[in-house]
């Protein structure tokens, strides 16, 4: 088949290698640049994790992600991927909590993640402020990615391997006529069998009937410059996560750019695409705050930059799963995304669940991902 994809983020470029592995003429286009700086595959890291997820499917899905994580990783210059463990605080959530229940599943599968004592945690991150009645848990499993480098890396891949990549060129929208599926573009209409529509949060723009079902969110990092580098290096300081109601950081080692990143996962301040991607001062300040409370040695530091990335969420803030499915009154327009801020990680997984989704094929790993009734009665009607 020919296959046009819109969006190069992680979602439509690892759905085009695999298609094009398959045999498939892929065409993949993006609005700018890949990494296109606005984008939310972007930015500079991304955490790979097991942990948070009580649903198995998704544990499976991030083994597999990981296995082919390394193998890019080992192909491409060794600079995407790195396994240095994952330290989490919890405090003040019941068992219910996605954190808590997720430990208790991956503890039932066996997986070595482990419950550390407030003593065997500031032994082993002295760089922490760690309470005496925090949970804590210890994930030697996971790291992190170079986001923006794998995407970049990826793209080139992809090229190499036959996808015809269109940088710098904007959609205006996606349709379908009988047998055939058109990708718009503002000076001409192409036409191919099947699209897939993996644009983020653009995907209402393509396909309005959308609107009302995603909402998107801003959310906000710091950068911070540690007077001594040496105890946030890799192999040292772990990716780590602190969780509290209304309080969801998270953060990385002492990154190639030359910071320590901390960001914030609250869904909380809904956006649009248009915004700029800096950071407010209020939110720089309450970074300041919560590294003087947390990580003191951080604090001594100097803040020196930050920037805003966006979430794809589901409009229903239950609903934090993918949709990799038939746009609704569609039959050759696939949507893959809505990645609700935890899409990247499966990267290394999620094209195999894309093309089979676009060849009509069942995966038991993508059936949650179906729209079903996600999107209330009668959307199946809008076309």
């Amino acid at each position: 088949m020919n296959i046009g994809i819109v969006g190069a983020g992680i979602f439509g470029i690892v759905a085009a290698l695999e298609l094009c592995n398959r045999g498939h003429d892929v065409t993949l286009f993006d609005r700018g640049e890949i990494p296109n700086p606005e984008a939310s595959s972007t930015d500079v890291s991304k955490i790979i994790r097991r942990t948070n997820y009580p649903n198995e499917t998704y544990v499976e899905l991030v083994t597999r992600a990981a296995e082919q994580w390394r193998i890019w990783h080992d192909r491409l210059g060794r600079s995407i991927y790195y396994q240095i463990g994952k330290f989490t605080i919890v405090r003040d959530f019941g068992p219910e909590h996605e954190a808590l229940s997720g430990y208790e599943t991956l503890s039932r599968l066996g997986k070595d993640v482990s419950k550390l004592t407030a003593k065997e945690a500031r032994e082993r991150f002295p760089q922490f402020s760690v309470r005496d009645d925090d949970m804590l848990f210890h994930d030697p499993w996971a790291g992190y990615l170079r986001s923006g480098q794998a995407v970049a890396d990826l793209a080139q891949l992809a090229r190499d391997e036959g996808v015809v990549v269109r940088e710098n060129t904007p959609v205006a929208g996606v349709s379908e006529s009988g047998d055939t599926a058109r990708v718009v573009l503002p000076s001409e209409s192409l036409s191919f069998d099947r699209a897939i529509v993996a644009a983020g949060p653009w995907v209402a723009a393509l396909l309005p009937h959308m609107e009302d079902r995603i909402r998107i969110t801003r959310q906000q990092m710091a950068f911070f410059m540690p007077k001594d580098a040496a105890p946030f290096e890799r192999g040292r300081f772990p990716v780590w996560s602190i969780l509290s109601p209304g309080n969801l950081w998270y953060g990385f080692p002492f990154l190639h750019e030359g910071f320590v990143k901390v960001a914030e996962d609250s869904k909380v301040d809904d956006t649009t695409v248009g915004i700029e991607r800096t950071p407010t001062a209020t939110f720089l300040d309450w970074a300041c705050e919560f590294v003087a409370e947390r990580i003191p040695k951080l604090s001594a530091g100097e803040l020196v930059g930050g920037r805003s990335c966006l979430y794809t969420n589901m409009a229903n803030m239950m609903d934090e799963e993918f949709v990799i499915d038939w746009a609704p009154g569609y039959q050759r327009v696939l949507i893959a995304g809505c990645g609700c801020g935890h899409g990247f990680k499966f990267g290394g997984s999620i094209g195999p669940v894309i093309a089979d989704a676009l060849e009509d094929r069942d995966n038991p790993l993508g059936a949650m991902f179906k729209i079903g009734t996600r999107f209330g009665e009668g959307v199946s009607d809008v076309g």
